[in-house]
Protein backbone atom coordinates (compact mmCIF):
# COMPACT_ATOMS: atom_id res chain seq x y z
CA UNK A 1 0.00 0.00 0.00
CA UNK A 2 1.18 3.52 -0.61
CA UNK A 3 3.16 4.81 2.11
CA UNK A 4 1.36 8.09 3.85
CA UNK A 5 1.18 11.64 1.83
CA UNK A 6 2.81 14.37 2.43
CA UNK A 7 2.08 18.00 1.36
CA UNK A 8 4.22 19.75 -1.26
CA UNK A 9 4.31 22.89 0.98
CA UNK A 10 7.05 20.97 2.78
CA UNK A 11 8.39 18.33 0.91
CA UNK A 12 11.51 20.41 -0.19
CA UNK A 13 12.30 21.27 2.97
CA UNK A 14 12.07 17.52 4.27
CA UNK A 15 14.41 15.97 1.67
CA UNK A 16 17.20 18.43 2.48
CA UNK A 17 16.88 18.00 6.04
CA UNK A 18 17.00 14.03 4.54
CA UNK A 19 19.87 15.11 2.87
CA UNK A 20 22.39 16.53 5.48
CA UNK A 21 21.07 13.70 7.50
CA UNK A 22 22.51 11.66 4.92
CA UNK A 23 25.63 13.74 4.39
CA UNK A 24 26.99 13.30 7.55
CA UNK A 25 27.45 9.78 6.76
CA UNK A 26 29.85 10.97 4.13
CA UNK A 27 33.71 9.16 4.05
CA UNK A 28 37.45 9.91 2.98
CA UNK A 29 39.95 7.51 3.17
CA UNK A 30 42.15 9.75 5.72
CA UNK A 31 38.86 9.44 8.27
CA UNK A 32 38.75 5.72 7.24
CA UNK A 33 35.05 4.34 5.77
CA UNK A 34 31.68 3.14 7.78
CA UNK A 35 31.05 0.97 4.73
CA UNK A 36 32.18 -2.67 4.75
CA UNK A 37 34.01 -2.94 1.17
CA UNK A 38 31.96 -5.18 -1.15
CA UNK A 39 34.80 -5.98 -3.64
CA UNK A 40 35.40 -9.59 -4.78
CA UNK A 41 38.55 -11.38 -3.94
CA UNK A 42 40.17 -12.16 -7.18
CA UNK A 43 43.49 -11.15 -7.85
CA UNK A 44 44.45 -7.91 -9.18
CA UNK A 45 45.72 -7.09 -12.66
CA UNK A 46 49.28 -6.31 -13.08
CA UNK A 47 50.66 -2.77 -13.06
CA UNK A 48 51.36 -1.64 -16.40
CA UNK A 49 54.61 -0.93 -17.72
CA UNK A 50 53.96 0.92 -20.65
CA UNK A 51 55.09 4.78 -21.45
CA UNK A 52 52.92 7.26 -22.52
CA UNK A 53 53.56 10.41 -24.92
CA UNK A 54 55.52 12.58 -21.90
CA UNK A 55 57.87 10.08 -21.70
CA UNK A 56 57.50 8.95 -17.62
CA UNK A 57 55.75 5.89 -17.07
CA UNK A 58 52.28 5.78 -16.86
CA UNK A 59 50.74 7.29 -13.70
CA UNK A 60 54.53 8.51 -12.30
CA UNK A 61 55.49 11.66 -12.03
CA UNK A 62 58.11 13.53 -13.70
CA UNK A 63 60.80 11.84 -11.26
CA UNK A 64 59.15 8.58 -12.39
CA UNK A 65 57.69 8.24 -8.47
CA UNK A 66 54.03 7.19 -7.68
CA UNK A 67 51.75 10.36 -7.25
CA UNK A 68 49.10 11.06 -5.13
CA UNK A 69 45.82 11.85 -6.69
CA UNK A 70 43.36 13.44 -4.29
CA UNK A 71 39.53 13.60 -5.61
CA UNK A 72 35.98 14.07 -4.35
CA UNK A 73 33.70 11.50 -6.12
CA UNK A 74 29.61 10.34 -5.92
CA UNK A 75 28.81 6.94 -4.86
CA UNK A 76 24.77 5.29 -5.79
CA UNK A 77 25.23 2.16 -3.49
CA UNK A 78 24.03 1.93 -0.06
CA UNK A 79 27.99 2.13 1.32
CA UNK A 80 30.99 3.51 0.05
CA UNK A 81 32.96 2.15 -1.97
CA UNK A 82 36.14 0.53 0.06
CA UNK A 83 39.46 2.24 -0.63
CA UNK A 84 41.12 -0.81 0.18
CA UNK A 85 38.25 -2.44 -2.35
CA UNK A 86 39.42 -4.19 -5.58
CA UNK A 87 38.35 -1.17 -7.80
CA UNK A 88 40.70 1.35 -5.94
CA UNK A 89 43.30 -1.22 -5.97
CA UNK A 90 43.31 -2.47 -9.09
CA UNK A 91 43.36 1.97 -10.51
CA UNK A 92 46.17 2.48 -8.15
CA UNK A 93 48.39 -0.39 -9.38
CA UNK A 94 48.78 0.09 -13.03
CA UNK A 95 48.49 3.70 -12.93
CA UNK A 96 51.16 4.15 -10.29
CA UNK A 97 49.19 6.36 -8.22
CA UNK A 98 48.03 6.90 -4.75
CA UNK A 99 44.37 7.60 -5.10
CA UNK A 100 42.81 9.80 -2.33
CA UNK A 101 39.10 9.41 -2.76
CA UNK A 102 36.36 11.23 -0.57
CA UNK A 103 33.67 9.54 -1.46
CA UNK A 104 29.68 12.01 -1.27
CA UNK A 105 26.18 10.16 -1.42
CA UNK A 106 24.70 11.48 -4.79
CA UNK A 107 21.84 13.00 -3.58
CA UNK A 108 23.80 15.04 -1.45
CA UNK A 109 26.87 15.78 -3.98
CA UNK A 110 25.59 18.66 -5.45
CA UNK A 111 25.15 20.53 -2.18
CA UNK A 112 28.78 19.18 -0.75
CA UNK A 113 30.51 20.19 -4.27
CA UNK A 114 29.06 23.52 -4.23
CA UNK A 115 30.47 24.02 0.07
CA UNK A 116 33.53 22.19 -1.47
CA UNK A 117 34.45 25.20 -3.86
CA UNK A 118 32.99 28.08 -1.46
CA UNK A 119 35.55 27.26 1.24
CA UNK A 120 38.77 27.04 -1.18
CA UNK A 121 39.72 23.56 0.54
CA UNK A 122 39.39 21.32 -2.94
CA UNK A 123 41.18 18.46 -3.92
CA UNK A 124 43.34 17.55 -7.01
CA UNK A 125 40.10 16.38 -9.06
CA UNK A 126 36.70 16.99 -8.55
CA UNK A 127 34.39 14.38 -10.37
CA UNK A 128 31.35 16.66 -11.46
CA UNK A 129 28.40 15.58 -12.68
CA UNK A 130 26.95 18.27 -14.30
CA UNK A 131 29.82 20.57 -15.78
CA UNK A 132 26.72 23.58 -16.47
CA UNK A 133 25.52 24.14 -12.99
CA UNK A 134 25.67 28.04 -12.32
CA UNK A 135 28.00 27.17 -9.84
CA UNK A 136 30.52 25.18 -11.94
CA UNK A 137 30.04 27.30 -15.02
CA UNK A 138 30.54 30.63 -12.05
CA UNK A 139 33.67 29.00 -10.93
CA UNK A 140 34.90 28.30 -14.49
CA UNK A 141 34.78 32.01 -15.49
CA UNK A 142 36.17 33.38 -12.16
CA UNK A 143 39.38 30.72 -12.92
CA UNK A 144 39.14 28.48 -10.18
CA UNK A 145 39.41 25.24 -12.85
CA UNK A 146 42.27 24.96 -15.29
CA UNK A 147 41.71 25.01 -19.36
CA UNK A 148 42.84 21.66 -20.46
CA UNK A 149 43.37 22.91 -24.12
CA UNK A 150 46.83 24.14 -23.63
CA UNK A 151 48.29 20.64 -22.33
CA UNK A 152 46.14 17.69 -23.99
CA UNK A 153 48.51 17.59 -27.04
CA UNK A 154 51.01 16.22 -24.22
CA UNK A 155 48.91 13.19 -23.64
CA UNK A 156 47.19 11.15 -26.70
CA UNK A 157 45.09 8.94 -25.10
CA UNK A 158 43.06 11.97 -23.56
CA UNK A 159 42.74 13.03 -27.52
CA UNK A 160 40.67 9.22 -28.29
CA UNK A 161 36.90 10.64 -27.15
CA UNK A 162 34.19 10.92 -29.53
CA UNK A 163 34.42 14.78 -30.59
CA UNK A 164 31.13 15.05 -30.82
CA UNK A 165 31.38 14.19 -26.12
CA UNK A 166 34.00 16.52 -26.01
CA UNK A 167 32.34 19.22 -27.86
CA UNK A 168 29.60 18.84 -25.70
CA UNK A 169 31.05 19.67 -22.79
CA UNK A 170 33.13 22.49 -23.72
CA UNK A 171 32.16 25.58 -21.76
CA UNK A 172 32.67 28.74 -24.21
CA UNK A 173 34.37 26.62 -26.64
CA UNK A 174 36.99 25.42 -24.53
CA UNK A 175 37.83 22.28 -22.22
CA UNK A 176 38.05 22.17 -18.37
CA UNK A 177 36.06 18.57 -17.87
CA UNK A 178 38.04 15.12 -18.95
CA UNK A 179 34.53 13.33 -19.58
CA UNK A 180 33.43 10.40 -17.94
CA UNK A 181 31.61 8.78 -20.87
CA UNK A 182 27.96 7.05 -20.79
CA UNK A 183 25.53 5.70 -23.50
CA UNK A 184 23.46 8.39 -25.45
CA UNK A 185 20.45 6.37 -24.49
CA UNK A 186 20.46 4.96 -20.82
CA UNK A 187 16.89 4.78 -19.37
CA UNK A 188 14.33 2.57 -19.28
CA UNK A 189 11.79 0.40 -17.69
CA UNK A 190 13.21 -1.87 -15.01
CA UNK A 191 10.50 -4.66 -14.74
CA UNK A 192 10.46 -7.46 -11.52
CA UNK A 193 10.56 -10.35 -14.20
CA UNK A 194 8.75 -12.78 -11.21
CA UNK A 195 5.85 -10.64 -10.50
CA UNK A 196 5.32 -10.14 -14.73
CA UNK A 197 4.96 -13.51 -14.57
CA UNK A 198 2.99 -14.40 -11.62
CA UNK A 199 0.18 -12.04 -12.92
CA UNK A 200 0.16 -13.46 -16.51
CA UNK A 201 1.17 -10.44 -18.47
CA UNK A 202 3.83 -9.13 -21.32
CA UNK A 203 6.21 -6.57 -21.35
CA UNK A 204 4.09 -3.35 -21.93
CA UNK A 205 4.65 -2.04 -25.40
CA UNK A 206 1.99 1.07 -25.06
CA UNK A 207 0.76 3.27 -22.30
CA UNK A 208 -2.24 1.64 -21.64
CA UNK A 209 -0.51 -1.63 -21.19
CA UNK A 210 1.63 0.15 -18.89
CA UNK A 211 -0.99 1.81 -16.85
CA UNK A 212 -2.67 -1.96 -16.40
CA UNK A 213 0.49 -3.47 -15.61
CA UNK A 214 0.49 -1.26 -12.57
CA UNK A 215 -2.51 -1.61 -11.22
CA UNK A 216 -2.19 -5.43 -11.57
CA UNK A 217 1.37 -4.87 -9.55
CA UNK A 218 -0.62 -2.71 -6.73
CA UNK A 219 -4.04 -4.97 -6.68
CA UNK A 220 -3.12 -8.39 -7.66
CA UNK A 221 -0.90 -9.76 -4.94
CA UNK A 222 2.15 -9.94 -7.78
CA UNK A 223 4.29 -11.03 -4.76
CA UNK A 224 2.25 -14.00 -3.69
CA UNK A 225 1.92 -13.53 0.10
CA UNK A 226 -2.09 -12.52 0.44
CA UNK A 227 -1.30 -8.93 1.81
CA UNK A 228 -2.13 -5.53 -0.35
CA UNK A 229 1.41 -3.96 0.38
CA UNK A 230 2.49 -3.27 -2.98
CA UNK A 231 2.79 -0.73 -5.68
CA UNK A 232 3.10 -0.21 -9.05
CA UNK A 233 6.29 2.10 -9.69
CA UNK A 234 8.83 3.41 -7.86
CA UNK A 235 9.87 7.41 -8.01
CA UNK A 236 12.00 9.88 -6.22
CA UNK A 237 13.16 12.97 -4.84
CA UNK A 238 10.56 14.95 -7.10
CA UNK A 239 11.95 13.76 -9.81
CA UNK A 240 9.49 12.14 -13.10
CA UNK A 241 11.64 10.29 -15.72
CA UNK A 242 10.78 12.70 -18.76
CA UNK A 243 10.63 9.42 -21.17
CA UNK A 244 7.20 9.31 -19.69
CA UNK A 245 6.28 12.45 -20.95
CA UNK A 246 7.69 11.12 -24.49
CA UNK A 247 5.38 8.31 -25.09
CA UNK A 248 2.72 11.30 -25.36
CA UNK A 249 4.75 12.82 -28.26
CA UNK A 250 6.55 15.61 -25.71
CA UNK A 251 9.97 16.98 -26.90
CA UNK A 252 13.46 16.36 -25.25
CA UNK A 253 13.60 19.47 -22.47
CA UNK A 254 12.81 21.87 -25.62
CA UNK A 255 10.95 21.78 -28.59
CA UNK A 256 12.76 22.96 -31.81
CA UNK A 257 10.20 24.54 -34.27
CA UNK A 258 10.76 26.85 -37.14
CA UNK A 259 13.98 28.17 -35.40
CA UNK A 260 12.19 28.66 -31.51
CA UNK A 261 12.82 27.28 -28.45
CA UNK A 262 9.89 25.97 -27.26
CA UNK A 263 10.27 24.83 -23.65
CA UNK A 264 8.32 20.91 -22.66
CA UNK A 265 5.81 21.86 -20.37
CA UNK A 266 4.78 24.37 -23.03
CA UNK A 267 3.59 21.44 -25.06
CA UNK A 268 0.06 19.87 -25.46
CA UNK A 269 2.01 16.38 -25.05
CA UNK A 270 3.63 17.11 -22.16
CA UNK A 271 0.13 18.40 -20.44
CA UNK A 272 -1.00 14.96 -21.14
CA UNK A 273 1.67 13.24 -20.03
CA UNK A 274 1.74 15.16 -16.51
CA UNK A 275 -2.14 14.41 -16.23
CA UNK A 276 -1.31 10.88 -16.76
CA UNK A 277 1.28 11.06 -13.99
CA UNK A 278 -1.05 12.98 -11.60
CA UNK A 279 -3.70 10.12 -12.47
CA UNK A 280 -0.94 7.39 -10.93
CA UNK A 281 -0.35 9.21 -7.65
CA UNK A 282 -4.19 9.72 -7.14
CA UNK A 283 -4.38 6.09 -7.59
CA UNK A 284 -2.03 4.84 -5.91
CA UNK A 285 0.37 3.21 -8.67
CA UNK A 286 2.76 5.23 -7.48
CA UNK A 287 4.70 5.77 -3.78
CA UNK A 288 3.08 8.80 -2.46
CA UNK A 289 6.12 10.21 -0.57
CA UNK A 290 8.29 10.12 -3.82
CA UNK A 291 8.73 14.25 -3.60
CA UNK A 292 10.68 13.74 -0.71
CA UNK A 293 12.03 9.88 -0.35
CA UNK A 294 15.79 9.93 -1.05
CA UNK A 295 16.99 7.74 -3.82
CA UNK A 296 18.95 4.58 -2.31
CA UNK A 297 15.70 4.84 0.55
CA UNK A 298 13.41 4.39 -2.54
CA UNK A 299 15.17 1.61 -4.44
CA UNK A 300 14.63 -0.50 -1.41
CA UNK A 301 11.22 -1.14 -2.21
CA UNK A 302 11.71 -3.12 -5.37
CA UNK A 303 14.40 -5.26 -3.69
CA UNK A 304 12.47 -5.92 -0.76
CA UNK A 305 9.07 -6.91 -2.46
CA UNK A 306 7.25 -3.48 -2.48
CA UNK A 307 7.02 -2.12 -5.90
CA UNK A 308 7.64 -3.64 -9.32
CA UNK A 309 8.77 -0.93 -11.80
CA UNK A 310 11.06 1.69 -11.94
CA UNK A 311 12.51 4.18 -15.19
CA UNK A 312 16.28 4.23 -14.53
CA UNK A 313 19.78 3.78 -15.95
CA UNK A 314 19.60 0.10 -17.62
CA UNK A 315 23.22 -0.42 -17.61
CA UNK A 316 23.92 0.79 -14.33
CA UNK A 317 20.53 0.03 -12.03
CA UNK A 318 20.06 -3.48 -13.05
CA UNK A 319 23.72 -4.52 -11.91
CA UNK A 320 23.14 -2.50 -8.80
CA UNK A 321 19.65 -4.20 -7.77
CA UNK A 322 21.19 -7.42 -8.09
CA UNK A 323 23.91 -6.62 -6.52
CA UNK A 324 21.66 -5.42 -3.50
CA UNK A 325 20.03 -8.98 -3.77
CA UNK A 326 23.24 -10.28 -2.85
CA UNK A 327 23.48 -8.50 0.25
CA UNK A 328 20.18 -8.63 1.28
CA UNK A 329 19.31 -12.30 0.92
CA UNK A 330 15.95 -11.68 -1.06
CA UNK A 331 15.78 -13.59 -4.46
CA UNK A 332 13.68 -11.36 -7.59
CA UNK A 333 14.30 -11.26 -11.26
CA UNK A 334 14.52 -8.40 -13.67
CA UNK A 335 13.60 -7.68 -17.05
CA UNK A 336 14.22 -4.50 -19.16
CA UNK A 337 11.35 -3.05 -21.05
CA UNK A 338 10.96 -1.77 -24.56
CA UNK A 339 10.98 1.27 -25.14
CA UNK A 340 6.74 2.14 -24.68
CA UNK A 341 5.21 3.56 -27.50
CA UNK A 342 8.46 2.98 -29.21
CA UNK A 343 9.59 6.75 -27.91
CA UNK A 344 12.34 7.66 -25.87
CA UNK A 345 15.06 10.50 -24.89
CA UNK A 346 18.67 10.55 -25.70
CA UNK A 347 20.92 11.60 -22.93
CA UNK A 348 24.46 14.19 -23.70
CA UNK A 349 26.63 10.87 -23.59
CA UNK A 350 28.55 11.68 -20.61
CA UNK A 351 28.10 11.70 -16.85
CA UNK A 352 29.67 14.83 -16.39
CA UNK A 353 33.55 14.24 -15.47
CA UNK A 354 36.69 15.46 -13.86
CA UNK A 355 37.76 19.07 -13.51
CA UNK A 356 40.86 19.93 -11.78
CA UNK A 357 41.11 23.42 -9.40
CA UNK A 358 44.21 25.68 -9.28
CA UNK A 359 43.91 26.34 -5.64
CA UNK A 360 45.13 22.51 -4.83
CA UNK A 361 47.12 21.67 -8.54
CA UNK A 362 48.96 24.82 -8.37
CA UNK A 363 51.75 24.39 -10.80
CA UNK A 364 51.71 23.14 -14.36
CA UNK A 365 53.98 20.24 -13.47
CA UNK A 366 51.55 19.29 -10.71
CA UNK A 367 48.47 19.42 -13.79
CA UNK A 368 50.71 17.22 -15.86
CA UNK A 369 50.89 14.31 -13.08
CA UNK A 370 47.11 14.55 -12.82
CA UNK A 371 46.50 14.64 -16.44
CA UNK A 372 49.04 12.00 -16.80
CA UNK A 373 46.89 9.65 -14.13
CA UNK A 374 43.72 10.13 -16.33
CA UNK A 375 45.94 9.50 -19.78
CA UNK A 376 46.98 6.40 -18.37
CA UNK A 377 43.22 4.99 -17.61
CA UNK A 378 42.45 5.11 -21.68
CA UNK A 379 46.05 3.81 -22.67
CA UNK A 380 45.44 0.15 -24.80
CA UNK A 381 46.88 -1.91 -21.58
CA UNK A 382 44.91 -0.24 -19.08
CA UNK A 383 41.21 -0.63 -21.19
CA UNK A 384 42.65 -4.40 -21.67
CA UNK A 385 43.07 -4.59 -17.98
CA UNK A 386 39.85 -2.88 -17.49
CA UNK A 387 37.95 -5.00 -19.73
CA UNK A 388 39.41 -8.24 -17.94
CA UNK A 389 38.41 -6.78 -14.61
CA UNK A 390 34.94 -6.72 -15.35
CA UNK A 391 34.74 -9.54 -17.54
CA UNK A 392 36.42 -11.78 -14.52
CA UNK A 393 33.46 -10.04 -12.05
CA UNK A 394 30.69 -10.97 -14.28
CA UNK A 395 31.97 -14.91 -13.93
CA UNK A 396 32.30 -14.75 -10.19
CA UNK A 397 29.31 -16.08 -7.93
CA UNK A 398 27.23 -13.24 -7.26
CA UNK A 399 28.10 -12.93 -3.45
CA UNK A 400 31.86 -12.19 -4.64
CA UNK A 401 31.40 -9.39 -7.49
CA UNK A 402 31.99 -5.87 -6.92
CA UNK A 403 29.56 -2.99 -7.94
CA UNK A 404 30.26 -2.63 -11.70
CA UNK A 405 29.03 1.08 -11.32
CA UNK A 406 31.53 1.79 -8.61
CA UNK A 407 33.91 1.11 -11.14
CA UNK A 408 32.45 3.48 -13.96
CA UNK A 409 32.09 6.78 -11.50
CA UNK A 410 35.65 6.66 -10.95
CA UNK A 411 37.29 5.83 -14.44
CA UNK A 412 37.10 7.83 -17.93
CA UNK A 413 37.05 4.93 -19.88
CA UNK A 414 33.99 3.93 -22.01
CA UNK A 415 34.93 0.12 -21.38
CA UNK A 416 31.95 -0.68 -18.82
CA UNK A 417 29.68 2.14 -20.32
CA UNK A 418 27.69 -1.44 -21.73
CA UNK A 419 26.58 -4.22 -19.79
CA UNK A 420 30.08 -6.68 -20.58
CA UNK A 421 30.21 -10.55 -21.27
CA UNK A 422 27.52 -12.92 -22.94
CA UNK A 423 25.03 -13.89 -20.04
CA UNK A 424 21.88 -13.82 -21.15
CA UNK A 425 21.33 -10.88 -18.84
CA UNK A 426 23.78 -8.30 -20.38
CA UNK A 427 22.70 -9.85 -23.65
CA UNK A 428 19.11 -8.17 -22.92
CA UNK A 429 20.49 -5.18 -21.79
CA UNK A 430 22.55 -4.23 -24.19
CA UNK A 431 19.70 -5.13 -26.78
CA UNK A 432 16.92 -2.93 -25.03
CA UNK A 433 19.76 -0.26 -25.20
CA UNK A 434 20.50 -0.48 -28.42
CA UNK A 435 16.66 -0.79 -28.99
CA UNK A 436 16.19 2.76 -27.11
CA UNK A 437 18.65 4.23 -29.05
CA UNK A 438 17.57 3.69 -32.31
CA UNK A 439 14.45 5.63 -31.61
CA UNK A 440 15.71 7.96 -29.18
CA UNK A 441 15.32 11.87 -29.49
CA UNK A 442 17.85 14.06 -28.74
CA UNK A 443 17.44 17.37 -26.50
CA UNK A 444 18.23 20.69 -29.00
CA UNK A 445 19.15 22.92 -26.91
CA UNK A 446 22.63 20.78 -25.84
CA UNK A 447 25.91 22.24 -26.55
CA UNK A 448 24.06 26.20 -26.38
CA UNK A 449 24.68 28.10 -23.22
CA UNK A 450 22.08 30.65 -22.73
CA UNK A 451 23.86 32.93 -20.34
CA UNK A 452 20.27 33.61 -18.85
CA UNK A 453 20.41 29.79 -18.22
CA UNK A 454 23.77 29.77 -16.09
CA UNK A 455 22.86 32.62 -14.40
CA UNK A 456 19.39 31.46 -13.15
CA UNK A 457 19.14 28.16 -14.46
CA UNK A 458 18.68 26.68 -10.80
CA UNK A 459 15.63 28.87 -9.72
CA UNK A 460 13.79 28.59 -13.15
CA UNK A 461 14.40 24.71 -13.34
CA UNK A 462 13.12 24.30 -9.35
CA UNK A 463 9.99 26.74 -10.40
CA UNK A 464 8.60 24.35 -12.83
CA UNK A 465 9.92 21.26 -10.97
CA UNK A 466 8.08 22.70 -7.56
CA UNK A 467 5.11 23.29 -9.68
CA UNK A 468 5.23 19.96 -11.32
CA UNK A 469 5.30 18.02 -8.17
CA UNK A 470 2.17 20.03 -6.81
CA UNK A 471 0.18 19.73 -10.02
CA UNK A 472 0.62 15.52 -9.55
CA UNK A 473 -0.06 16.09 -6.00
CA UNK A 474 -3.10 17.55 -6.68
CA UNK A 475 -2.30 20.83 -4.85
CA UNK A 476 -3.02 23.02 -8.04
CA UNK A 477 -4.97 22.72 -11.42
CA UNK A 478 -4.11 23.41 -14.61
CA UNK A 479 -4.45 27.37 -14.03
CA UNK A 480 -1.91 26.66 -11.45
CA UNK A 481 0.24 25.74 -13.65
CA UNK A 482 -0.20 28.26 -16.48
CA UNK A 483 0.64 30.71 -14.26
CA UNK A 484 3.65 28.73 -12.82
CA UNK A 485 4.80 28.64 -16.49
CA UNK A 486 3.99 32.09 -16.98
CA UNK A 487 6.19 33.06 -13.78
CA UNK A 488 9.04 31.18 -15.26
CA UNK A 489 8.75 33.10 -18.49
CA UNK A 490 8.28 36.36 -16.54
CA UNK A 491 11.62 35.59 -14.52
CA UNK A 492 13.79 34.30 -17.04
CA UNK A 493 12.66 31.55 -18.74
CA UNK A 494 11.40 33.35 -21.74
CA UNK A 495 14.46 34.89 -22.41
CA UNK A 496 16.35 31.67 -22.09
CA UNK A 497 14.14 30.35 -25.08
CA UNK A 498 15.47 33.68 -26.98
CA UNK A 499 18.94 33.03 -26.27
CA UNK A 500 18.94 29.33 -27.03
CA UNK A 501 17.50 30.48 -30.78
CA UNK A 502 19.92 33.17 -31.69
CA UNK A 503 22.91 30.64 -30.59
CA UNK A 504 21.17 27.91 -32.54
CA UNK A 505 20.49 30.42 -35.31
CA UNK A 506 24.81 31.77 -35.44
CA UNK A 507 25.82 27.62 -34.78
CA UNK A 508 23.51 27.05 -38.25
CA UNK A 509 25.06 29.97 -40.18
Amino acid sequence: MPREKRGSSAWRAILLLAALVVAAGCTSNNGGSEAEGSEGNASNPPASDSVNGSGAQQGEGAAGKNVTVSMMNTYFSETAPSDEGEVVRSIEQFSKAELDITWVPQNVYAERLNVTMASGDMPQVLMVDNPFHTSILNGVRSGMFWELDGYLDEFPNLQTFDPALTANLQIEGKTYVIPRPRPLVRNGLIIRKDWLDNVGMELPRTIDDFYELLVAFKDDDPDGNGQDDTYGMMLYEGSIPRDIFSWFGAPNNWKLEDGAFVKDIETAEFREGLRFVRRLYKEGLINADFPVVVRNEARRDLYNDRVGVSMEALDAVVPFYYFQMNTTGNRFELVAGHPVEGKANATSGHYGGAMIPKTSVRTEEELREVLRYFDTQRSAEATEQFRVLVTENETREDDAKFNIDDLKNIIVNEVAMYPPGDSELNQMLRARMEEHADVSVADPSLGLLSPTQIEQGQQLNELLSDAIVQFVLGEIDEGGLDTAVEQWRSRGGGKVAEELAALYGEQRS
